[in-house]
């Protein structure tokens, strides 16, 4: 290379390294995020050694490898900023192995061309920023075609090494994301194209290492074969047809057509219209030089083969190129048009770095880069659009400044995320439970350490005081009053973001039952293992707030199957029954040994002057009532004052 040409790499990757690391705590973490980090601390704080991942919305399970390449970084930190910092790294060096792989094909210009495309995509940027699954798709991609493509065109000196390799990254790819498995078509199509080129036994060290630890994710999945096979029915019931959004998608993760339509729009700047309407301008001109890149492989192949037998005058490399670039683009794109499923713009990330590859080969074939009026169109044309994609990245991050919390406490971002995880922390006992609606991963994973999260917070309606403590964590839109805390509870602390959402965090202390105030004490206990405490009534202007109070005492094996909810029975001075109030549903898996149940129910009775009340809780799953002792009655009498 060139000194020049250096220093133009160089800078691809600054920009590289720029673009993804820019608001880096402005990263959105979700539930998908979350989940491979939960589970290596699940690893780590439970033994758990798992072989089968998160669930797909598409199949079954995905493989479970992606949770034990973050387990040593989560180890080290307990943060979810290192493993940010693991995935951004690598995919930043995937753009310096497009370029080598491109380079190995096309020649040096065109490969600057293809890795700086590769930079400044705004959707490859986001994509290579995310710590779901599919996270080092772009990684492996570009290592998968940087190790084989060379072997491929007898262009390495270690083809043995570089084969074996190449198998062995594609092992880990497919064990990472389960789509990642259509990887193995391409991979195998140009091995059996180019099979007198590969080394044979290289590649039966590398199949059988892929197909061992394949095997042992196959033998998972057997394990849960008959939920497999419920999503493999369901997978089928849905009728296929042809589609164009795989094209569309593969073409977007070229051009970074329509990033300023679907994200960023409610960034402050405002210039969304603008940006998408310059974005359309480049996303056409870029599928012209892709289209041409396409034709022209095409046509290095028609002529190739034509002169089979006689001296072409093409390079038998170039043809070679082209079957390489068609084969690691169209396949991707081809597996993915005839679906009954959505298609989502990251499952074309197969198909990097060949689609760059075709838009560089198209471009220069305009605009020769060998040639100084060359050099300085295509420089002119580039920097703008390099410009335009880092400020649409960039737009993105700037919208999750101003609206952290547009997602709901499951989709912070990391800046808040993390104040929320040490929150935690710094207020949740030992051994103590948090309640929010959001799943266990999230906040688990926000915080480096497991915890039970139960997904319920209907306080003040319902709320439950845990025998070992724990906190309610509540999110409120911004002009609304954060409520009360629930029964017991103290208010440890309140988070007030950017967009006016606020997030309270109410702490019960371990053994907070010990204090509760009940105004009319009962005790009566029950057949089911639960203990009606007491209850408040307390008078409104137009209606009356009865709070009842319930203690577990025991729990059995059909406990978890259970679903009570209290009810009230109001009777008039005549003792006709004039009202029936149901509570709150309190699933049987909620029942904890030593936890109280704190039901609050509404009585609208404003031209009732007297009344009295029979309350009791009703399973609608069986159909039975919790039958109270000695008597053996399904409702118990309150004597209301």
């Amino acid at each position: 290379m060139r000194r020049s040409e250096k220093l133009v790499l160089y800078a691809i990757l600054l920009t590289a390294a720029f673009l993804r690391t820019q608001y880096f705590l402005q990263i959105e973490h979700n539930i998908d995020h979350a989940y491979p980090i939960w589970q290596a601390l699940q690893t780590l704080e439970h033994g758990d050694w798992p072989l089968t991942g998160q669930s797909t919305s598409v199949l079954f399970a995905n493989p479970a490898l992606t949770g034990y390449l973050y387990l040593p970084f989560v180890a080290l930190t307990r943060s979810p900023l290192s493993v940010y910092i693991l995935i951004i790294a690598l995919n930043t060096l995937a753009v310096l192995l497009a370029f080598r792989a491109v380079r190995t094909l096309l020649g040096t210009r065109p490969a600057l061309i293809a890795a700086a495309m590769m930079a400044v995509n705004p959707w490859v940027i986001e994509y290579s920023r995310s710590a779901w699954v599919q996270s080092l798709l772009p990684f492996f991609a570009c290592a998968i075609a940087w190790l084989l493509w060379p072997v491929l065109l007898r262009r390495s000196r270690n083809p043995f090494r570089r084969t074996i390799l190449s198998l062995v990254m594609l092992m880990l790819m497919t064990q990472t994301y389960l789509l990642a498995f259509m990887m193995v078509i391409p991979v195998g199509v140009l091995l059996l194209i180019f099979w007198r080129r590969v080394p044979t036994r290289a590649v039966i060290i590398g199949g059988a290492i892929f197909f061992a630890v394949s095997a042992i994710y196959g033998a998972a999945l057997w394990t849960q074969r008959d939920s497999v096979q419920r999503r493999l029915d369901d997978f089928s019931s849905h009728s296929s047809q042809l589609s164009s959004e795989a094209w569309n998608h593969a073409v977007r993760l070229v051009s970074g057509s329509d990033y300023a339509l679907a994200r960023g729009q409610l960034a402050p700047t405002g210039d969304w219209q603008l940006r998408q309407n310059l974005s359309q301008i480049a996303h056409y001109g870029i599928l012209t030089v892709l289209v041409l890149g396409i034709g022209r492989a095409i046509f290095v192949i028609w002529r190739g083969r034509k002169n089979i037998g006689q001296v072409s005058d093409l390079p038998l490399q170039q043809s070679d190129a082209a079957i390489i670039l068609l084969i690691g683009f169209g396949l991707p794109v081809l597996l993915m048009s005839y679906v009954g499923q959505p298609v989502h713009p990251f499952y074309q990330l197969l198909g990097l770095p060949a689609g760059y590859a075709l838009a560089a080969w198209g471009l220069t074939t305009i605009f020769r880069p060998d040639t100084r009026i060359g050099v300085a169109i295509l420089l002119a044309l580039g920097l703008p659009f390099g410009v335009l994609m880092g400020i649409n990245s960039a737009r993105y991050y700037q919208e999750t400044v101003a609206t952290p919390a547009i997602d709901g406490t499951g989709a912070l971002p990391l800046e808040w995320g993390l104040r929320l995880g040490r929150a935690i922390t710094d207020h949740l006992p030992p051994g103590g439970i948090v309640y929010a609606d959001e799943a266990q991963w999230t906040f688990n994973s926000f915080a480096g350490t497991t915890f039970p999260v139960v997904r319920d917070t209907r306080a003040p309606i319902f709320s439950i005081v845990p025998r070992e403590g724990g906190l309610y964590i509540a999110p409120h839109a911004p002009g609304s009053d954060a409520m009360n805390p629930p029964t017991s509870a103290t208010r440890a602390e309140t988070l007030t973001l950017p967009d006016g959402w606020t997030i309270t965090i109410d702490e019960n202390p371990p053994n907070a039952a010990d204090s509760l105030e009940i105004s009319h004490p009962l005790e009566q206990a029950s057949e089911q293992g639960i203990t009606l405490l007491g209850y408040d009534l307390e008078k409104l202007e137009t209606a009356y707030t009865l709070t009842t109070y319930w203690r577990i005492d025991s729990v059995n094996a059909d406990t978890p199957n259970w679903l009570f909810a209290p009810f009230a029975h109001i009777f008039d001075e005549s003792g006709a029954r004039v009202l029936i109030v149901d509570g709150a549903l309190a699933p049987g898996s909620e029942w904890h040994v030593g936890d109280i149940h704190v039901h609050r129910m509404t009585i609208n009775l404003p031209a009732l002057a007297t009344f009295s009340a029979s309350i009791g809780q009703y399973d609608s799953v069986s159909g039975r009532n919790v039958i109270f002792l000695p008597d053996y009655v399904p409702m118990v009498s309150l004597p209301l004052e």
